[in-house]
């Protein structure tokens, strides 16, 4: 069973958590419990499935020092990477930036938390076949290659993402990615981006 105090956390931060991490009818399933009251069996049924996973995740953040917020969290999903200026920012480009807003694509989840002083996005989509990602060593997390954060700003709708991108393209060219000529027609003055060229 879910800690008592982490359902009455959860309770009090309602504009955080609906409809990020819960839905509304979800919710109301945490407050009966943080208020001792009885479920019945249909709720009981909600706390049985995907809640109890939600739950599970949050429970494995408690005691979780900020810093290590991130990567405890991340972690605990199953599929999931980080795209976006902090996936740029950890393939060595861009390393002046400090994103505030981390985009996290996954299948679980749709929403945002914060963690610490960092606001963690998250993007759900069905699969995340035939998507690019790598694995840091250190931390465990898996973060977007450059390629992929392009094709992902279809999903994240993150304009300055796309405008830092292009400018990494025009700076580092087949430093920045690997088939520097399937993406050299994004630098030509007032180009528009057909994504079907690069296989979105």
């Amino acid at each position: 069973m879910t800690d008592f105090r982490l359902l009455r956390k959860i309770v009090e931060m309602e504009e955080c958590v609906v409809p990020a991490l819960f839905k509304p009818v979800q919710f109301g399933i945490l407050k009966k419990l943080s208020a001792g009251k009885g479920l019945n069996e249909n709720e009981k049924r909600y706390l049985r499935g995907k809640m109890k996973a939600k739950l599970a995740i949050l429970e494995q953040l408690e005691g979780v020092e900020a810093a290590d917020g991130k990567s405890a969290f991340l972690n605990s999903l199953s599929s999931y990477y980080i795209t976006g200026m902090d996936a740029l920012k950890h393939n060595g480009f861009g390393w002046y930036f400090e994103p505030k807003l981390i985009e996290v694509i996954n299948n679980r989840l749709e929403g945002r938390v914060s963690v610490g002083a960092k606001s963690l996005k998250f993007i759900r989509v069905k699969s995340l076949q035939k998507r690019k990602w790598e694995i840091d060593n250190k931390t465990g997390l898996k973060y977007a290659t450059n390629e992929q954060i392009l094709r992902d700003v279809l999903l994240t709708k993150n304009d300055y993402t796309r405008k830092v991108w292009v400018q990494m393209l025009s700076r580092y060219r087949g430093m920045f990615v690997k088939e520097y000529r399937k993406f050299k027609s994004l630098l030509s003055p007032g180009a528009g981006i057909d994504y079907k060229k690069f296989g979105v």
